[in-house]
């Protein structure tokens, strides 16, 4: 029991789609049917495997989409993945495990992460995570949270902490990709980066530490003071 007092007030933040649920497959099957839809070119694959991650529309909006045409995609996007693509995904290897023993050590556990609000839900109950978080911060759907930076804050604020507060030194992120670095890294949050996700060496070598499976991230977690 000392071990979980010794860890009371620290919260960890977990992003999903490439750290807890591998849902390329599924992001990727929807991607390319809402290009198909609009009639758009389709990427070569080395630009569709860094889908994952940034909010949609941003997604778009960088293949050459205006502002409004990359909103009409969101929307074809997210009625297919909602019918097909949200089941397509899987749990990478040890993580609910690695959650379960993380929750008896007395760490506080909050998604972080750009995927909407209901998608993330269904996920997270899918593999039977949903009930091990405190609190589920995710994008909105149909709404201004939608960049990671802006989730991270909803987390903040419905967790009783602050911003610029020195108890953020006591947050770790956990994710996959430059958006979760920079986005941990604006409210001077260290993050913890997970190769098996979707990021690259380059987007990596910008957090505090990078681990290659589930036991030596919880080895990294134990060791953060």
């Amino acid at each position: 029991m000392g071990h979980v007092t010794e860890q009371v007030g620290k919260t960890l933040l977990f992003d999903l789609d490439g750290t807890l649920v591998d849902s390329f497959p599924g992001i990727r099957e929807s991607f390319l049917h809402t290009l198909t839809v609009m009639d758009w070119e389709i990427p070569p694959e080395e630009r569709i495997n860094r889908v994952p991650g940034p909010p949609m529309e941003q997604t778009l909006q960088d293949l050459g989409m205006s502002p409004e045409m990359a909103q009409e995609g969101l929307q074809i996007y997210l009625a297919h993945y909602g019918e097909v693509g949200w089941d397509m995904s899987t749990e990478f290897s040890g993580m609910r495990e690695l959650l379960i023993r993380l929750k008896e050590q007395g760490y506080r556990l909050c998604t972080a992460t750009s995927k909407g609000e209901r998608f993330a839900e269904r996920a997270l109950r899918k593999f039977h995570m949903f009930d091990l978080f405190d609190f589920m911060g995710a994008a909105q759907e149909n709404g201004p949270r939608r960049e990671k930076s802006a989730v991270i804050r909803h987390v903040i604020d419905h967790v009783d902490l602050t911003a610029g507060d020195p108890g953020l030194d006591r947050v770790l992120m956990i994710g996959d990709r430059s958006h979760d670095i920079e986005g941990a890294a604006q409210f001077g949050i260290d993050c913890v980066a997970v190769t098996w996700g979707y990021g690259t060496p380059e987007e990596w070598a910008h957090a505090r530490h990078t681990v290659t499976d589930a036991h030596e991230l919880e080895r990294i977690i134990h060791e953060w003071t």
